[in-house]
């Protein structure tokens, strides 16, 4: 029954540490980009502006296009990528309505297509969402619509609402909307881009990867404005704040509160095994070092395992809680076990050394 019961409880500690999270660490938003141009139209200027609920989880994108066309008659002057958008995603020109469509399969064969007139674009693209981080689009994976358009300058007009993205792998999660310039590269010339972020509710200080806004401050309304492009894509990220407590743990960290453990736990067992040392001097082995030898290192590595569910309770909901594969710190149990018994003996020696003199 002891057996039983010891074995029950040794599966009740360690079981939460078999469970580890190493999917990925981020939850994709909406993707969405700027268009792509044809050989017959130059994008003059993207005015791009950005509508964050006060939630930080959905933002309206209301993008307008200053476009001059070589030429009069139907065309199908841009393409976009978007996915997991939510809702619709509509689009006017000129304040027209007009329908958006998937791409059909007749049209992938590219040399053939109406969409070979495009520049620099092939059967696939690339296309960023952050630093180093990209994926390749098939031809068929993007929308388009037909018009009717006439020589010279026209507006056309893109709205949708985005999902949040959700990064997890710190200890607070990281929203952000993101938005890819990586198309305006094969623009026929860059023109003008202008921004502006609208916040509802209490006004957050978000960070972003295009430097401070004209207004130098997070206001409920911030602009930027560009003449050449400044990244291959638009981030406008907020980490929600947690309380003071949580921060500190944070600074800490689990290894912080491991060492913190050990020396509560290091001074104890030296106090009990020199009080027993006391009690018997000449007994050739201590129980004392033996046994706390052998737990004290557990207990160590179980107050570093379990400090992460401490700081993630204490942060709440805010929490990653994506920490990936940390019960592999139990392989150096073996060298930290016989490093930290090593240090015992030689203090246990050492203090039946000094009692035996004293005896004397």
């Amino acid at each position: 029954m002891i057996f039983k019961a010891g074995l029950t409880l040794l599966l009740f500690i360690f079981t939460p540490f078999a469970y580890a999270n190493m999917a990925s660490p981020i939850i994709e938003g909406t993707m969405s980009s700027s268009a792509y141009s044809s050989k017959d139209i130059n994008i003059l200027e993207e005015y791009i502006l950005i509508k964050i609920d006060k939630e930080f989880k959905t933002a309206k994108f209301i993008v307008e296009y200053t476009i001059k066309s070589d030429h009069s008659g139907k065309q199908i002057p841009l393409l976009f990528y978007a996915k997991d958008y939510k809702d619709s995603f509509l689009i006017w020109v000129d304040n027209q309505q007009i329908t958006i469509q998937d791409i059909p399969e007749k049209y992938t064969n590219f040399e053939n297509s109406p969409f070979s007139g495009f520049k620099n674009l092939n059967n696939s693209v690339t296309i960023y969402w952050n630093k180093n981080f990209g994926y390749i689009y098939q031809l068929n994976q993007l929308k388009y619509f037909e018009t009717n358009i006439t020589k010279g300058v026209h507006k056309v007009r893109v709205e949708y609402v985005a999902n949040v993205w959700t990064n997890k792998s710190g200890w607070i999660k990281k929203y952000s909307f993101r938005y890819s310039l990586t198309p305006a590269k094969f623009w026929k010339s860059f023109g003008k881009l202008n921004i502006t972020v609208e916040q509802e509710g209490t006004i957050k200080q978000l960070s972003s990867n295009i430097g401070e806004p004209i207004e130098t401050k997070y206001l409920n309304k911030n602009n930027w404005k560009f003449t050449k492009l400044k990244d291959e894509f638009l981030e406008f990220s907020y980490s929600p704040k947690v309380n003071p407590i949580a921060n500190v743990l944070i600074i800490v960290q689990p290894l912080g509160l491991a060492i913190i453990a050990w020396a509560i736990l290091f001074i104890l067992h030296i106090f009990y095994t020199y009080k027993f040392r006391k009690l018997y001097v000449n007994k050739k082995y201590s129980l004392v070092v033996i046994i706390g030898s052998l737990l004290i290192p557990i207990l160590i590595f179980l107050s570093y395992l379990y400090s992460y569910d401490l700081i993630e309770y204490v942060i709440g909901e805010e929490a990653g809680r994506h920490h990936g594969y940390t019960f592999y710190i139990w392989m150096y149990y073996p060298v930290i076990t016989a490093m930290y018994w090593r240090t015992i003996w030689i203090l246990d020696n050492e203090k039946k050394s000094k009692l035996t003199t004293e005896k004397k």
